[in-house]
């Protein structure tokens, strides 16, 4: 009996203390004209982990999530594609493509960047479904930042570095203000855990931080990359109950233990 109490404070403790890692995320990175060069990089230090093929053919490409932990969305630039997140391989889902992509999962709507213009695509097609309002400038980064909002940075023409916000609602774009990093072909993803941008462009090889309201950066280290790519921040949807539903469960494992404990007690 003292064993099966041990099993129940032993469980306890994980469920109450293992919340912490509840969410695993990953930060993808599709470098540019390279169709094996799907990667993972490391929000720590920039460390690239190579994962497999990426379908990417070209340069200029966007990345983002999909709303299913197995895939992401990227373009080759022409086309978009269904990439697998394991790296054994993609679809392509036909054009006609862009350079920037964010997702959002609450309405699985895609949207698109290309040569300063911005627009949903299909997202079993890769068709473009309706221009909205530009930029006015050469967005290609993109990431969608939840709630009704899309961030967007420059690279290429116009003010490289250069962060702005979209408001989905009324379909209008904002300045936030200048990174001060002369991005090229840089891909953007958004942790909404810590209300943070990444990005990466090919003007040098290092991940940088930026901060979403300020456009204030910070570098977080080499990835040892060169080229620029996309970026796709994903967090792991799977189920898990709730931390106060956990909490509950922990503590009430703890009582039945205790109670365990009295009643065969000698």
């Amino acid at each position: 009996m003292k064993f099966l109490t041990k099993q129940l404070f032993l469980i306890a403790l994980l469920l109450i203390f293992g919340l912490a890692n509840a969410n695993a995320t990953s930060l993808y990175f599709s470098l540019d004209s390279t169709p094996d060069g799907l990667y993972l990089l490391d929000t720590t230090n920039g460390a690239a982990t190579s994962v497999g093929i990426s379908g990417v053919e070209s340069s200029t490409v966007g990345l983002s999530p999909s709303g299913d932990d197995t895939k992401l969305f990227g373009t080759s630039w022409q086309d978009l594609l269904s990439v697998n997140a394991d790296g054994s391989g993609y679809t392509n889902l036909g054009g006609p493509g862009a350079e920037g992509l964010a997702y959002n999962h609450n309405t699985s709507t895609l949207y698109g960047a290309i040569n300063g213009n911005f627009f949903t695509m299909d997202t079993s097609t890769g068709a473009n479904t309706g221009y909205l309002t530009s930029p006015g400038a050469d967005v290609e980064g993109l990431a969608y930042g939840g709630g009704d909002t899309i961030y967007g940075l420059v690279g290429y023409s116009g003010p490289r570095g250069y962060l702005y916000s979209y408001d989905i609602i009324l379909n209008s774009w904002t300045f936030i203000g200048d990174t001060g990093v002369d991005f090229n072909l840089p891909g953007l993803a958004y942790n909404p855990e810590l209300d943070l941008l990444y990005a990466k462009g090919s003007q040098d090889g290092y991940l940088y931080s930026i901060n979403p309201n300020t456009a204030a950066i910070s570098v977080i280290g080499d990835t040892g990359l060169t080229g620029g790519g996309g970026l796709a921040f994903v967090s792991d949807s799977a189920p898990i109950p709730e931390p106060s539903t956990m909490l509950l469960l922990g503590c009430g494992l703890f009582s039945l233990a205790g109670v365990t404990r009295r009643k065969f007690k000698k």
